[in-house]
């Protein structure tokens, strides 16, 4: 069988609380992988939603950034 590597067990996985604790869900949980969401201007990292970097950005289905805790 193959691994299933979701967000939530990934390294870089921030979840909003917020949210959480008022029943939106998951959907504004982020990504602060350096690879993906770094800004090469200020250095920081601004983070993105889990969300859309599986499904339109690099990160993808196949969880190419993804790394374990």
């Amino acid at each position: 069988m193959t691994e299933i590597k979701l967000c939530k067990d990934c390294k870089w996985y921030k979840r909003d609380w917020l949210y959480h604790l008022t029943g939106a869900g998951d959907r504004y949980d982020k990504c602060f992988n350096p690879i993906v969401c770094e800004n090469f201007v200020t250095g920081g990292s601004t983070g993105r939603y889990c969300n859309t970097q599986r499904k339109f950005h690099e990160c993808g289905p196949k969880a190419k950034y993804w790394e374990a805790k």
